[in-house]
């Protein structure tokens, strides 16, 4: 319940931030804040504060640009959960808002109100070190060990020369020091991936308090902190991991936890990638064969009598087995390369997608039984694993501590790449339940050649929809949760992202609209004709002979396309002289192309940003850095995409419009966010061009465009 007392705390705490930073009241803010608060105390508690209704209570507010939405979930939410004794967690979708919640909001909050609460920010396991692969590392360096670790793993450990060794052991020394905690982003030079994870920790390479560097062990310092603070600010990523493992593992238990989701428009699609399994079949099939070599070499080191020797050389013989059904499942896959299509538009990869997300019985026979072979191994290395822990509790075991924790490094690792295996291939196998939504079940071919075959072959398998794992993992589980973006809903209602995420029928939503003057601030031009995507050559041809004379302000655009293959095209097709214009979003990082284009700005200069759909958000491109967005064209799906597509047929097979149910909402979707990159602050003005015909000629273009702010139109 809202207690007067809660709303006391609230309010006051709101009117000194606007007080102390000479701020205005906004009035959406002040209903996001209101709505927020009503939603998380409608929850009802039992006698000990757990959550006694069916339902989390959960609250959807699409906020438009300028609401101040992160003020506002922050001012609500916080007080609420210190009253309710829960936790606060914060999930963000990019690294740049993060950022803004840890180092400028929260601390800002903290100033500028009564408020008083303690916050971390979590990270998963990998941005730590592993202060016991690392020692391993330095005491086995350029021995058997390592280079038997390094044939195992060959992906994740690399070779050392004397560069390595020597940030291995500046590493150390930091450490010991106490300059260094641990953290990969606090590390002043760039690391490079494979050299990271070799001495990073990871999930099956941990041995938590058998582990002899447990006390001081960077990740766990930093987990205990997570128990003791108030708010955690974490990313979908980490919240999505934590809920996979059972909660509360890395973060705080779900059931004692509130949540908050910006940018929740990402969370659907997260969800899906989160919970999509592969496995590589030739790759496995040779990395079987290193494991069975490991682990012969280990079994022949230990005397009689052993309880570890015999675990082992069963796990041999298992490996075998499971070696030898992968490179049968191998030849067997590769026969559907035949009628594999392109994956993208450079045409690079070939892949085949199962249609409905049913293979043909042969293959969930065969998959069914390379599965099983997978899971009995990796029932069996959880033998050898558990044995090896209690080899490494102290001094008297069948092998040395030292010993037992190089072996747990390399064993515990294969353990978790073999149970991922066997889940991916069990989930290719099993057939989806009757009536139930499919998954997409798919083939990627590879040019590479294992087990004498021509090309490897990598399987998939993922939930179409993201909503049952967040039902499973989320929903059943959390006290509540606020999910907030700019852009939610899609044609005017909020049906698509409930369906996708499986949102609890309880659930309350508010539509809060952009304080921004969208009549004074922005024109949408739109052509008439001349621009029908569906004839790529010619709607590549009329870009080229648009842009020069679109855009000819010495300032910044952005121009966005929805196929890499266009880009390229228009980039190369333009006029050399306008070209140096041009900044291409392939050509450079993200942080590398900002930069230029912001230089060339302040210089005064014309900078134009052709990019991709990840450029379409999370970009902030204020006053002159962007005063023309240019959309090439509607924002669809991409058509062979074997997620999307697998949900198309299921859509169809129901008697319904997949084409008006999924991709119209979601090109809607997309477009709203693309054309929010113009106005970032209330003093922005510019110009959106979308150059599709479609818009103005068919009658889905229509309903996408009445989805868009209200922008005054303009058609040429």
């Amino acid at each position: 319940m809202l207690t007067d007392e809660l709303k006391q705390t609230i309010q006051r705490a709101y009117s000194s931030i606007l007080k102390q930073q000479s701020l205005q009241t906004r009035p959406g803010q002040k209903r996001m804040i209101a709505e927020i608060a009503r939603s998380l105390c409608a929850v009802e508690q039992d006698a000990e504060g757990h959550r006694q209704s069916d339902e989390p209570g959960v609250c959807v507010v699409e906020a438009g640009t300028g609401t101040g939405k992160t003020l506002a979930y922050l001012v609500a939410a916080l007080p609420v959960a210190q009253a309710l004794d829960k936790k606060l967690v914060i999930a963000t979708a990019t690294v740049a808002l993060q950022e803004q919640v840890l180092f400028k909001d929260i601390p800002s909050l903290l100033q500028h109100s009564d408020l008083r609460f303690t916050y971390a920010l979590a990270k998963g396991r990998g941005r730590y070190l592993c202060l016991a692969k690392l020692d391993n590392l330095l005491r086995h360096s350029g021995n058997a060990s390592l280079d038997a670790l390094r044939d195992m793993f060959q992906t994740d450990i690399k070779a050392q020369g004397e560069t390595e060794r020597a940030l291995y052991e500046n590493m150390l020394e930091q450490l010991s020091s106490g300059a260094w905690q641990g953290d990969r982003d606090d590390w002043p030079q760039v690391l490079d991936d494979n050299t990271w994870r070799a001495v990073a920790v990871e999930h099956g390479q941990c041995a938590g308090n058998r582990c002899s560097y447990f006390s001081t062990c960077c990740y766990f310092r930093s987990r205990n902190d997570l128990d003791k603070v108030d708010c955690v600010v974490a990313n979908h990523d980490l919240v999505l991991s934590d809920l996979a493992l059972g909660g509360g593992v890395i973060l705080p238990s779900p059931a004692d936890t509130i949540y908050v989701f910006d940018e929740a428009h990402q969370l659907p699609g997260k969800g899906i990638n989160h919970f999509t399994h592969q496995v590589k079949l030739g790759s496995s099939a040779q990395w079987l064969e290193q494991l069975s070599t490991q682990m012969q070499r280990g079994a022949a080191q230990l005397s009689e009598p052993s309880r570890l020797a015999p675990l082992l050389r069963e796990a041999v013989d298992l490996a075998q087995s499971a070696q030898a059904a992968a490179r049968e499942n191998l030849l067997l896959l590769q026969a559907f390369a035949e009628r594999a299509e392109s994956s993208s538009a450079r045409g690079e990869t070939a892949q085949f997608v199962f249609t409905g997300g049913v293979a043909p019985p042969e293959v969930c026979t065969a998959l069914d039984a390379l599965g099983q072979d997978f899971a009995r191994l990796a029932a069996k290395l959880d033998k050898v694993v558990a044995t090896l822990k209690d080899n490494m509790e102290g001094e008297g075991g069948e092998v040395d501590k030292a010993q037992a924790e190089t072996w747990f490094l390399s064993f515990g690792a294969a353990q978790v790449r073999v149970e991922a295996a066997a889940l991916c291939c069990l989930h290719f196998s099993r057939a989806d339940a009757k009536g139930a939504i499919p998954e997409a079940r798919w083939l990627v071919f590879h040019d590479e050649i294992y087990a004498g075959a021509q090309q490897d072959v990598s399987l998939f398998t993922s939930p179409v929809l993201a909503a049952a794992a967040l039902q499973e993992h989320l929903w059943n589980t959390c006290y509540g949760a606020v999910l907030t973006s700019a852009t939610l809903s899609t044609l005017g209602n909020f049906a698509f992202l409930a369906e996708r995420c499986g949102l609890p029928p309880s659930s309350d939503y508010h539509r809060i609209q952009s304080p921004f003057s969208y009549q004074q601030a922005a024109i949408l031009r739109l052509p008439k004709q001349g621009f029908d995507p569906s004839d790529t050559q010619a709607h590549t041809r009329a870009i080229i002979e648009l842009l020069p004379r679109l855009l000819t302000e010495p300032k910044g655009a952005l121009v966005l396309f929805s196929s890499r293959r266009q880009l390229l095209d228009v980039a190369e097709g333009l006029d050399p002289l306008f070209r140096r214009k041009v900044l291409a979003q392939d050509d450079y990082s993200k942080q590398e192309l900002l930069r230029l284009h912001k230089e060339a700005v302040d210089k005064g200069q014309a900078s134009i940003i052709f990019g991709l759909a990840s450029l379409a958000e999370g970009i902030d491109l204020p006053g002159d850095y962007c005063t023309h967005v240019v959309i090439a064209k509607i924002p669809f799906p991409v058509p062979n995409d074997p997620v999307d597509a697998t949900l198309g047929e299921w859509v169809k097979a129901q008697g319904r419009n997949p084409f008006q149910e999924i991709s119209v909402p979601e090109a809607a979707l997309r477009l709203v966010q693309a054309s929010g990159r113009l106005l970032r602050r209330e003093s922005d003005r510019g110009h959106i061009t979308i150059l599709d015909q479609r818009l103005s000629t068919r009658s889905y273009g229509r309903a996408i465009l009445d989805s868009l702010p209200p922008y005054p139109r303009e058609y040429f």
